[in-house]
């Protein structure tokens, strides 16, 4: 399990005695300096585990690449690391997972105004969710806006590789890398197959989880083992935060 540290804060208490005397009275360079200190250690000490700024700078910065069209392979690996490390990252999906089952009502009552109004809901949250990609493809084509369907049609093929280029899933050693349980469905579904169990093992220390995946034209079964280190990590550093 991913190891944390925890900061311990020492807390500098400073008392004086009472005295008729106005010098004695007024603080001292020393008292005043050792004050400073005192706030500036809690002021440290309330900062952030992850460095919020730059990640969400780095990630921006990619979604600007994307939408000019001028992303390379190495940007979908690069930005799928960045993520979980934004203050837009949740671990659970909430948002995403809620607007998913929007999305895919709204297909198949063919509402694809509501569709669009969904997915750009997802993708808002989290560019890299090939399950909000996949969802605007679908709508903006069935819209009858080729030109939009095309392009996350692009960005959709771009995320699947990414993940296919961090293994090949066959071993606990070899396992995906993903960042949300909803793209870990999504993409067995993309692949063609369909997930008939699951349990968490662990791999030198990291959590994984063991998808059973059937075909369902062979009907042969397999596992596939997913990296799910970035969503128990990020699940850890929330809560030490929200405690401060």
């Amino acid at each position: 399990m991913t190891k944390v540290f925890f900061i311990i804060i020492l807390t500098l208490v400073f008392s004086g005695c009472g005295s008729t005397d106005a010098t004695t009275q007024s603080s001292s360079p020393e008292t005043n300096n050792q004050a400073v200190s005192a706030k500036e250690q809690q002021r440290k000490a309330k900062q952030h585990i992850l460095d919020y700024a730059k990640s969400d700078a780095d990630y921006y910065a990619l979604v600007a690449k994307f939408e000019r069209e001028e992303a390379q392979a190495s940007d979908f690996d690069d930005i799928l690391r960045i993520y979980p490390l934004t203050k837009k990252y949740s671990p659970y999906g909430n948002v995403e997972q809620a607007q998913k089952l929007v999305a895919f009502a709204s297909i198949e009552e063919q509402n694809w105004e509501a569709c669009l109004q969904s997915t750009e809901l997802i993708l808002e949250q989290n560019y890299t969710s090939i399950t909000g990609h996949y969802g605007a493809m679908i709508c903006y084509f069935e819209s009858g806006q080729q030109e939009n369907g095309e392009y996350h049609n692009v960005i959709l093929d771009g995320f699947m590789d990414a993940i296919w280029r961090s293994g090949d899933g066959s071993t606990p050693a070899t396992a995906f890398y993903i960042t949300s349980t909803n793209d870990l469905y999504a993409f067995v579904q993309l692949n063609g197959m369909i997930a008939i169990g699951q349990s968490l093992v662990y791999f030198e220390q990291r959590p994984m989880n063991a998808i059973k995946v059937e075909d369902p034209q062979t009907k042969q079964e397999s596992i596939w083992y997913f990296d799910v280190t970035a969503q128990f990590r990020r699940g850890i550093f929330d809560d030490i935060e929200s405690r401060r």
